[in-house]
This record gives structure tokens, C-alpha cells and sequence, in this order.
């Protein structure tokens, strides 16, 4: 165990931020899978339409990860990566007040 820990202790303070910030943001991805659920057991989509949600998701993150790597380029990655989180959170927990196949997909 500790030649386990030993390889780790060179790295710099940004790369275990960098860490902790990815470990954060993907234990939050954990309620995508439950989201289809929560559209067709709360909300009364059909699995049609929360399928097509799950599509509109699907491409957010593709044109989410495309606007984060051109920030990250012009803007420190760090805060890009906190600000992506922050928002991505605050995004899920306003899904609750929302109603309706068009405003849940946007």
C-alpha cells in the first residue's frame, strides 16, 4: 500500500484538483441513468418522449464538451470545469419545476 501511495505524491496541487472536480462531476452522471425514470413515472412522458429527451441530452453533452474545450482554451480549465459543475447541478434540481416535453429537452 504505501509504494501504492508513494507514486502518487509528486503530483501537483492543480492535477489533484483537476481529480477531484472529474471524481465530482462523474458521481453526478449517476442520475442520467435514473432520468428516464423520473420523466416516465413523475412527469408522464411516454418512453417515446423521454427517449427523445435522453436524445436532446445526448446532444447538449456533445456541443457542451465542444464549448468547454473552447473555453478551456481561452479561459483557465479549473474554472471552467467548477463553473460547468456548479451549473450542470443547478441545471438537474431546476428540471423539478419544469413541465412538459419541450422545456425538460431544452
Amino acid at each position: 500500500m504505501n509504494k501504492y501511495i508513494s507514486t502518487f505524491r509528486g503530483l501537483s496541487l492543480e492535477v489533484w484538483y483537476l481529480a477531484l472536480v472529474t471524481l465530482i462531476n462523474r458521481a453526478g452522471t449517476m442520475v442520467i441513468p435514473f432520468l428516464s425514470i423520473y420523466l416516465t413515472k413523475s412527469q408522464g412522458l411516454t418512453m417515446t418522449q423521454a427517449g427523445y429527451v435522453m436524445i436532446c441530452f445526448g446532444l447538449g453533452s456533445l456541443a457542451g464538451s465542444r464549448l468547454g474545450g473552447v473555453l478551456s482554451d481561452k479561459i483557465v480549465p479549473y474554472k471552467v470545469m467548477t463553473t460547468s459543475l456548479l451549473l450542470t447541478g443547478a441545471c438537474f434540481f431546476g428540471m423539478m419545476f419544469l413541465d412538459g416535453l419541450v422545456e425538460i429537452g431544452v
